[in-house]
């Protein structure tokens, strides 16, 4: 059985990912079939909503996984896999939504670090809990999460490793929005249509905007086909 699969509502992907076995832990399973399920959707989809199921978004990196590696060698390459893996999901030139239902530990913040739009439940709480297990963010996640709630708010938080609510963290910037659960999935459609709607091209270029090439980018789009589209509407009137 899967443990990621998706679903297209409209040209919204909605991905939902369980793993009830490991209080959905974070696998290379996992990682592998939501690279693969992206690659096979390619173009299907403007948005991109993840969701989990169960009382645990996500518990952090699946640890049996790891407990039966022989050599440092092995663990490294699935954390290399991993981490590509989240690179990847987060630089989609599509808008994407994380739902957050339920508690989230370790790597699954770094997880959620990956999207671009964040919506969690009242009651959920996350925790950087990397030091309890011996490590520190091994998928890409301090970096995004460092840009997200800056390096002070972070290293307190990963030293911590104290648990945070839902509060705490959208007062700090890692969480968007926080709606009641049953209603997630409702909000999550709404913001993913909201962002997705207009020219795809602008909105990559949004989403992935590099202040030191501003000139470059507003270049490639001036004169585009939907910028010009724009400009004939306005010549008419």
């Amino acid at each position: 059985m899967s443990l990621v699969r998706a679903r297209l509502d409209g040209e919204i992907l909605i991905v939902t990912f369980e793993d009830s076995s490991s209080r959905n832990s974070w696998s290379l399973t996992a990682s592998r079939e939501l690279r693969e399920l992206l690659k096979t959707q390619d173009g299907r989809f403007r948005a991109l909503v993840f969701e989990s199921v169960g009382r645990v978004f996500c518990s952090g990196g699946n640890l049996s996984d790891y407990a039966a590696l022989t050599k440092a060698e092995e663990g490294r390459a699935i954390n290399d896999a991993i981490t590509a893996d989240l690179a990847a999901l987060s630089t989609l030139k599509v808008p994407s939504i994380c739902l957050v239902g339920g508690d989230c530990f370790g790597g699954g913040v770094e997880l959620v670090s990956a999207f671009d739009f964040v919506i969690s439940a009242p009651h959920v709480f996350f925790g950087l809990w990397q030091k309890k297990i011996g490590l520190s963010f091994g998928w890409g996640g301090g970096a995004r999460l460092e840009r997200r709630v800056g390096a002070t708010r972070l290293r307190e938080w990963s030293m911590s490793a104290r648990s945070l609510t839902s509060g705490e963290v959208r007062d700090a910037g890692l969480v968007d929005e926080i709606v009641l659960r049953d209603d997630l999935l409702v909000r999550g459609l709404e913001v993913a249509r909201r962002l997705a709607s207009g020219s795809p091209e602008a909105i990559a270029s949004l989403k992935g905007f590099d202040s030191s090439r501003e000139r470059d980018i507003f270049h490639s789009l001036w004169w585009s086909d939907e910028h010009r589209k724009v400009l004939r509407s306005r010549k008419r009137t």
